[in-house]
């Protein structure tokens, strides 16, 4: 049995959280304000870090559950990779938890998440001033070709990290952290030893940091720290075929289009505290037509009973099963993700950028993206998620996070500044809803005084072109979500200007400001209890001061599923589901 008897609770150090009590309540299907629309809440509970570095193997047994079958994932989405080391959006997150082990995982207990050991034999080991963590490997821990894993491909992959030219797009918070991380430049520049990582023997991984960072166990969860063997690193060509540590592996290359998972035999549920292995296949169908995709669940015949899909669900689609068996279907959950705006602070001035700002139609544009208000959007008006501890109310812009805005006053903006015709340009994909929300974003923009330009793209694209810096346009879209729940995970990930040179860095307003630069310095020196409150003031001052962004909503999380299809649970951390707790009917 495993044992949660250990379990240690602590309040907002270094905080998690993002527990489904501790984020902005969402109505559940069926809950509503009276009119057959849902309502948003919102919550003010204590932000909680669960954790338990003495979880046990196997992973708690889920009743009923059973082994065998196939489930089918239908997405809207294109994954452009599934390198480990560059794998960032949540979708592709979820996917490699299936096949990748970090040396830490989340797992969830009565809804709430709970970090515990992975590949690590506990939590990691810090010393007084978390300038220096010690992880040791379990014993017996083996890739899918049968080779044993050893502290030297951990340390591996960690350098891998720091290959920024070749290997664009993952997490950079290693850069700011590590011991010499600001020089290093990847084992394909750099012939020498990484002087940040020791493995003194094939079990320990020990990470030296240049300043404290309270957050390293957190980090330790992601794929960047499943373990690359030297001799099996393909470069770019690794993300056809990751070396699977996970319980599920590639059936064949990474096509592109779809992708199969079958189970790792290599893989053993007696070494990992949190996967399950119940179902024999996975089959991901990518780039599908959104409202094609909820319609076939919802009809739910044949290999569609076996179907799960986590796009947003459809505004139109929601008052069709709203009350019918298909609701009980829908698992809703929160989200720790922000849509934004990006507005380049290269090209376009503050005095534009407030104009923009002012003239933003976030109402419009909500209705055409099919956003269903409390469901898969709510206000928001910073650039942290309010369930970010230390997060601040704080309304730069002056329209609480919703309304059409104001396109006379955003004129009025324009004529003060001499900007009037001002050009503003963005991406339009060739995917129906975001043409629709383009038109949107055209019409009120230039009813406001400003030209605009729409630039075609294809929507397999979007993600790339995001946080592409050299393409002509100067408005972008995007998203960020916390991969843990403390400023730290955000604002010196996105807005640390130090960072917006490298190929794929996720600084799409390109702000670079020394005031900005000093401020993320100081305040990650900081005791993990005494940051919380600074990044939330640290992020008013930003909004305040240099407005590199509209927020466009904080985010739900729905997954429609067929009836065929079990245990389906909402990551609150990763806002996806949990595949390793599903299992399919007969």
């Amino acid at each position: 049995m495993r044992s949660r008897t250990r379990v240690s609770v602590v309040v907002v150090a270094a905080a998690w959280a993002l527990a489904l009590g501790a984020c902005s309540a969402l109505p559940l299907p069926g809950q509503g304000n009276g009119d057959g629309s849902p309502e948003p809440r919102r919550t003010s509970t204590a932000y909680i870090e669960a954790q338990d570095p003495h979880a046990e193997a196997p992973a708690p047994q889920v009743a009923k559950a059973r082994s065998g079958g196939t489930l089918r994932v239908l997405s809207a989405n294109s994954p452009h990779t599934f390198d480990p080391t560059r794998v960032s959006p949540l979708d592709t997150l979820a996917i490699m938890k299936l096949v990748t082990r970090g040396l830490t995982q989340t797992v969830y207990e009565g809804g709430n998440p709970v970090l515990v050991p992975d590949m690590a034999t506990d939590l990691g080991r810090p010393n007084r001033d978390f300038t220096r963590w010690e992880f040791t490997l379990r014993d017996g821990l083996r890739y899918e070709d049968g080779a044993p894993v050893k502290a030297v491909d951990v340390a591996y992959a960690i350098t891998r990290q720091f290959a920024q030219q070749e290997l664009s797009g993952g997490p950079t918070y290693g850069l700011d952290y590590y011991l010499g991380g600001d020089t290093y430049a990847g084992p394909y520049a750099d012939d020498g030893d990484f002087e940040a990582v020791e493995t003194p023997d094939d079990k320990t991984i020990i990470v030296k940091m240049r300043r404290p960072f309270p957050s390293m166990r957190y980090y330790a969860s992601l794929p960047t720290f499943t373990p690359i063997p030297a001799a099996k690193d393909t470069r770019q060509d690794y993300t056809r075929h990751p070396l699977a540590t996970g319980p599920y592996k590639f059936a064949a290359d990474w096509n592109g289009r779809t992708l199969t998972l079958v189970k790792n035999r290599e893989w053993s549920a007696s070494m990992d505290p949190g996967r399950h292995q119940f179902v024999d296949t996975f089959i991901f169908e990518f780039g599908l037509d959104e409202n094609e995709i909820q319609q076939r669940i919802i009809t739910d015949e044949g290999d569609d009973q076996y179907a799960l899909s986590y796009n947003d669900l459809l505004a139109d689609n929601y008052p069709v099963i709203r009350g019918t068996d298909v609701e009980n279907r829908l698992v809703v959950g929160p989200s720790p993700c922000i849509s934004y705006l990006w507005m380049d602070t290269r090209t376009i001035p503050l005095s534009v950028r407030r104009a923009v700002a002012e003239a933003w139609p976030l109402k419009a544009e909500n209705e055409a993206a099919g956003s269903i208000p409390g469901l898969t959007w709510q206000p928001a008006t910073t650039i942290m998620a309010s369930a970010t501890p230390g997060w601040l109310a704080h309304d730069a812009i002056g329209n609480q996070g919703k309304g059409n805005g104001d396109p006379s006053a955003a004129r009025t903006l324009l004529e003060e500044a001499g900007q009037l015709g001002f050009e503003l340009s963005f991406f339009s994909s060739d995917d129906d809803t975001e043409t629709a929300i383009a038109e949107v974003r055209r019409k009120a923009l230039t009813k406001a005084g400003f030209t605009v330009k729409t630039v075609p793209a294809p929507s397999a694209l979007a993600r790339d072109l995001a946080s592409d810096g050299t393409r002509p346009v100067n408005l972008r879209s995007g998203r960020w979500c916390m991969d843990w729940a403390n400023g730290d995970a955000v604002l010196p990930a996105i807005l640390d200007g130090r960072k917006a040179h490298l190929p794929g860095a996720p600084i799409p307003s390109f702000l670079n400001v020394d005031r900005v630069n000093a401020e993320i310095d100081r305040i990650s020196r900081l005791p993990a209890d005494k940051a919380l409150a600074e990044w939330g003031r640290l992020d008013a001052m930003i909004m305040d001061e240099y407005l590199p962004v509209v927020p466009l909503g904080e985010e739900g999380t729905t997954l429609l599923h067929g009836s065929k299809v079990a245990n389906v649970i909402v990551d609150t951390v990763g806002g996806s589901p949990d595949y390793t707790q599903i299992y399919v009917l007969e």
